[in-house]
């Protein structure tokens, strides 16, 4: 529970860094345009469901919680979910100004995951996230 609290807490933290406008998920949603989209539009929110799912779970936890972090061990030693975290935010490279939020919230996921040694525990950590956005566009998604 403190490790989804602190993956909570850690989007309201403002990092200051320039974000590009059109990438923006929150602008969209909280648009007239985002709103005329997925208004009534039961098929995209289905396709947002199953994209969150499929990258959430599948594409990064059994990665980076599942896969790497095993065997990051043998290189890290103890430190292993800490590098584990260095490195999920290095594949946010796509988006520079998430980065400083990825490693922390890679810590956040890596830690428990290890600690427990399940990959559950990144994935519960993680899913909160995709939980709370379903519950958002599904807002905007009903007639």
């Amino acid at each position: 529970m403190p490790f989804i609290l602190g993956f909570g807490a850690l989007q309201l933290v403002p990092f200051k860094l320039p974000i590009v406008a059109d990438h923006d998920f929150g602008a969209f949603l909280a648009s007239d345009d985002g709103h005329t989209l997925l208004h009534g539009n039961w098929g995209l929110f289905a396709l947002i469901v199953v994209m969150f799912f499929f990258n959430t779970v599948l594409g990064e936890e059994l990665l980076f919680r599942g896969l790497l972090l095993p065997r990051m061990r043998a290189a890290f030693g103890r430190a292993d979910w800490a590098a584990n975290g260095v490195l999920f935010g290095a594949y946010h490279l796509h988006q520079p100004w998430s980065i400083p939020t990825s490693i922390v919230a890679g810590w956040l996921m890596a830690y428990p995951t290890r600690r427990l040694r399940s990959a559950w525990m990144g994935i519960i950590v993680h899913s909160v996230q995709s939980v709370f956005l379903t519950i958002a566009i599904y807002t905007l998604v009903l007639p």
